[in-house]
């Protein structure tokens, strides 16, 4: 391919020379086409955007480089260019139907898929030629409103389609980890890394889950690989320091976080595995002193706060433990609750009380980025709306950061408490 592609290019160059600029500027604007197809192929959405705009300088009719530019940029996660390249394309007499559907999956990339939701489920169940496009967009925007049994059945028909796709495969993985099936989300993990070896990522969860799934033998292949391929990433040796413990083989466990935590103090991960090295082979006073670290910094994972109430039960802090243990317990239904309040938006998008609630409810449990997006997308709904305010004035102050706090404060003030 590589070869292939110089060679086009010396043809360009030779074509130029030889006084045919027609025929080398075309072939110019085809070798970009070309390259573009190949940056869409390797998920490579911006760089495929900028070789179609190239070729675009060119071919400046064709309503087919617009659509196709136009995804690229949808896909890159640019919304103004692509709906530029959309009027354009609307202008040149671009195919109605195929840029309508580029419009609603833009929508929904904009948070509203509740306005396109039945148009584009109804062209997946007529067969459209382009369901895998609509597929793929709507599996992540169920993901993102917490509709983990609606992007299940997206993720499903999509795999029906394209069996050979790896990411549709990690979907299909990381959707069984959050309904905590592990047993299918190491299969998919399997699949996902059979058809791309070199994806990292993949490898990586997959060998957590076997290390999960106590097969340690299989996870220390995996996380030997990678480390021969990344050397000693932080990922990787705290893998291999949970296989080494629960082998039993506490100072190679221990010398692997030790390495991790001397480049990363605040590691709540490596600090909580030390904790519980600690309490296998030291103390459990030993073991508190690490968990507690790890629960400091990371006060909302349930793993840690787990392992903390184990640690306090043998120290005879039977109280607090039971406390800690009824916060995680609290958390958790909150979380499942998240899958309630989802479906409630759906029925209701235009609703920033909703939508209100479930930033507040993720804020509550640690999970700011996500939080914060759905508040966004009440005040996009109502750019007054007070209880948002009011909780976006409590977020920034709880960050220290008093003059966007402040903002909010005076925002909510001017809503009211609607």
């Amino acid at each position: 391919m590589q070869k292939r592609s110089r060679r086009l290019v010396l043809l360009v160059a030779l074509l130029l020379l030889l006084g045919l600029p027609l025929g080398g500027r075309h072939l110019w604007a085809y070798w970009h086409y070309r390259n573009a197809q190949k940056a869409m192929g390797m998920s490579d959405f911006a760089g495929a955007h900028e070789h179609f705009v190239q070729s675009l300088k060119v071919w400046s009719s064709s309503t087919d480089v617009h659509l196709k530019a136009a995804r690229a940029a949808r896909k890159a996660g640019d919304f103004e260019e692509t709906e530029r390249l959309l009027r354009r394309c609307i202008d040149l007499g671009g195919d109605a139907d195929a840029i309508y559907l580029e419009q609603l999956l833009v929508q929904v990339q904009h948070g509203r898929l509740a306005d396109a939701e039945p148009q584009l489920i109804s062209r997946v169940v007529d067969h459209h030629p382009d369901s895998v496009a609509i597929l793929e967009v709507l599996t992540l925007a169920y993901i993102q409103t917490y509709q983990l049994a609606s992007a299940q059945n997206c993720v499903k028909r999509w795999l029906e389609l394209e069996p050979d796709r790896p990411e549709a495969w990690l979907l299909q993985a990381y959707l069984f980890e959050r309904l905590q099936n592990s047993i299918e989300a190491l299969a998919s993990y399997r699949r996902a890394v059979e058809l791309d070896p070199d994806n990292d990522d993949a490898r990586l969860q997959m060998a957590g889950l076997l290390a999960q799934a106590n097969d340690m033998k299989a996870a220390l292949e995996q996380f030997e690989f990678l480390r021969g391929k990344q050397g000693d990433t932080p990922a990787v040796l705290k893998g291999l320091a949970y296989c080494r413990r629960t082998m039993n083989e506490p100072e190679e466990a221990r010398q692997l976080l030790e390495v991790v935590l001397k480049d990363n103090p605040r590691d709540w991960r490596a600090l909580a595995e030390r904790g519980r090295l600690a309490m296998d082979q030291e103390s459990a006073e030993e073991g508190e002193k690490w968990l507690r670290q790890a629960a400091a910094i990371a006060p909302h994972e349930s793993n840690i706060n787990y392992s903390l109430c184990q640690c306090l039960r043998r120290l005879g802090k039977t109280k607090e433990a039971e406390e800690i243990l009824a916060h995680v317990e609290q958390n958790d239904k909150e979380l499942a609750h998240m899958a309630d309040l989802s479906r409630e938006i759906a029925r209701k998008p235009h609703d920033p009380a909703l939508r209100c609630e479930a930033g507040l409810l993720l804020l509550r449990n640690g999970l700011d980025s996500e939080g914060l997006r759905w508040l966004e997308s009440a005040l996009v709904l109502d750019p007054l709306h007070g209880p948002t305010h009011e909780a976006l004035a409590e977020y920034y102050q709880r960050l220290g950061k008093s003059e966007q706090a402040e903002q909010h404060r005076q925002l909510a003030k001017k809503g009211g408490g609607s």
